[in-house]
């Protein structure tokens, strides 16, 4: 009776003040000097959380201090790189941080070898930490004279001695000529409002920025942290209105693009918008990104990043093609990988599904998206039970309202109402962005409506429809409860409106069908299917249905007839 709405995402990890207070128990091991310990703790966190860049960090910090060079370099750069991801992470400073110059070792271990860049970045990575130590600058300042950039390396030198104006008196200081305080530049603003922007303190941040600009005005990059700060504010016109500035000032900025695709994003789901500008901002969105690949051809995060654009308009051809671009650049790049997996379960080849999965797996074997996105794979088969299994091992991994939702909906299609209850309560617990409230309360009344809970069903069903008003299934659904309850002048209130429905998407042709053959009216629902598909012949799931129907009508040779249809056409 309940249609299943296959909800497909990219998950973003938040670094929240929960996660920080579980990395104490390992930090509490590294002090205490239990090496071993501590990297298998968190080794473990890593596994579990691969988008934490505290665990990455503190992992890093782990290998360093037994030893491991090259593991330890490799996690802490991906920290770094976890930290600049510019959509949903808010960084922290990891509890317990006490000495940025383990990043700055590294730095030294990478200018002893002659890879300066690799340097340059463990200083960058210090500085993301603490914009005003004066050793990253001293050691920048190392890294530009063995590059023989003395220009660079005196820009560096005067703000290692302005953020400790001891060092006036040190070899660095004499090694330019410098005597005295220089006066702060533009660097140092945007550097504390960089600090300010990581710790959540978005005015001073603002406040910052806005300083090194009026020293130098023209500075994309600086223009570029202004709006993010403005975007974080959701003060979404003053962000473009300066990022136009960084665009005519450079515009083969990559990030100003990205940036501007990020806020078409964020207007697009928008609830007081209309359709007509909720398109517009699709398109903007889409555009922004096309700017970004032509700015920079070679950045990988674009093309996921439109890849996901594709993703979510179910044009899934061209989100494999830009999934797959992504992974010319970085054929060990784990979200492409998984949003590849998503594209070819929407467009019905577990094959290559199963292949991308497997990649995937191979770069993160603990990921409770794996098991999510294999469970998802099952359940487009009919395959309940090895979903079911594949759930409960996501679900071990992670507390995710979708998986506890999935779950739900297996325990509902089973018939094991209890425990379709209570994975649909943890769902509703843990859903604090109410993606899914009114699917839950859909799903939490049909669970209660056939246990004979008639109040609590009534309650959640009323709820459903009060979410979207518009959704012919939670209608229908609540009628049923009305009619049980003998409110017979609300019974017929709701079916008259169903009753005068009209379908606009192909999941409304899907329900009212679904809605038909409950009814016992199988020829208006294969009707209804058949309107459908004659407005969406583009739409594969209204071929699914209704060869879905057939069987269930017993007429195999329809469904045989129209699958090859179907096979031809997609």
């Amino acid at each position: 009776m309940k249609k299943l709405i296959v909800t497909l995402f990219i998950f973003f990890a938040l670094v929240s003040r929960a996660q920080a207070i579980e990395l104490m128990d390992g930090i509490k091991l590294l002090n205490a000097n239990k090496l071993n310990k501590a990297c298998e703790f968190f080794k473990n966190y890593t596994d579990n959380k691969p988008n934490d860049p505290d665990g990455h960090y503190w992992l890093g910090l782990c290998y360093k201090r037994a030893g491991q060079n090259e593991l330890s370099a490799y996690h802490l750069q991906k920290s770094f790189e976890l930290s600049q991801v510019i959509e949903d992470i808010d960084i922290v400073e990891p509890i317990g941080f006490k000495n940025q110059n383990d990043y700055l070792d590294i730095a030294q271990m990478y200018l002893e070898n002659g890879d300066f860049n690799k340097a340059h970045t463990y200083v960058d990575m210090t500085l993301k930490l603490n914009p005003d130590n004066a050793d990253a600058y001293t050691m920048r300042s190392r890294i530009y004279l063995a590059q023989e950039d003395k220009d660079s390396a005196r820009t560096a030198a005067i703000r290692a001695i302005q953020a400790d104006n001891s060092l006036l008196n040190s070899d660095l200081a004499k090694e330019f000529d410098i005597v005295e305080v220089p006066p702060f530049d533009f660097e140092y603003y945007n550097s504390k409002g960089v600090e300010y922007f990581y710790k959540g303190e978005i005015k001073n941040a603002i406040s910052y920025f806005e300083k090194s600009l009026d020293m130098n005005f023209k500075n994309v990059v600086a223009l570029n942290n202004l709006a993010r700060a403005y975007i974080k504010m959701q003060e979404f016109d003053k962000a473009k209105s300066t990022l136009k500035k960084a665009r005519i000032f450079n515009p083969k900025y990559f990030d100003t693009y990205m940036n501007l695709a990020h806020i078409a994003k964020l207007e697009s789901t928008k609830d007081d918008i209309s359709e007509f500008s909720r398109k517009r901002y699709l398109k903007e969105w889409q555009n922004q990104l096309k700017l970004a690949i032509k700015a920079n051809p070679n950045d990988k995060r674009a093309y996921l990043n439109l890849g996901n654009y594709y993703l979510e308009q179910k044009e899934y051809k061209d989100a494999i093609k830009n999934f797959e671009t992504a992974l010319i650049y970085d054929d060990e790049y784990y979200e492409a990988y998984l949003g590849l997996a998503i594209a070819y379960i929407e467009i019905n080849n577990p094959q290559k599904a199963l292949l991308a999965l497997r990649n995937a797996g191979a770069l993160n074997s603990k990921s409770d998206e794996i098991s999510y996105y294999l469970a998802k794979m099952c359940i487009l088969d009919n395959r309940f039970d090895e979903a079911k299994e594949y759930l409960l091992d996501a679900v071990s991994k992670a507390d995710n309202p979708q998986y506890y939702l999935e779950l739900g909906k297996i325990y509902f299609y089973k018939n094991d109402y209890k425990n379709a209850v209570e994975n649909f309560q943890k769902s509703v617990t843990q859903d604090v962005r109410l993606k899914n409230t009114a699917e839950l309360n859909n799903y939490l009344g049909l669970c209660y409506y056939h246990t004979k809970d008639l109040k609590k069903a009534l309650i959640n069903l009323q709820r459903a429809v009060e979410l979207e008003p518009n959704n012919v299934m939670y209608m229908y659904n609540l009628s049923l409860v009305y009619k049980s309850t003998r409110q017979d002048d609300l019974y017929q209130k709701l079916y008259n409106k169903i009753a005068r429905f009209e379908p606009k998407t192909a999941q409304d042709y899907i329900d009212l069908s679904t809605i038909y053959y409950d009814r016992g009216q199988s020829d208006i629902a294969k009707t209804t299917l058949d309107e459908g598909i004659r407005k969406m012949p583009q739409v594969k799931a209204l071929y699914s249905a209704k060869i879905k129907l057939l069987k269930t009508l017993g007429d195999e040779e329809g469904a045989k007839k129209l699958k090859e249809i179907m096979d031809k056409l997609f």
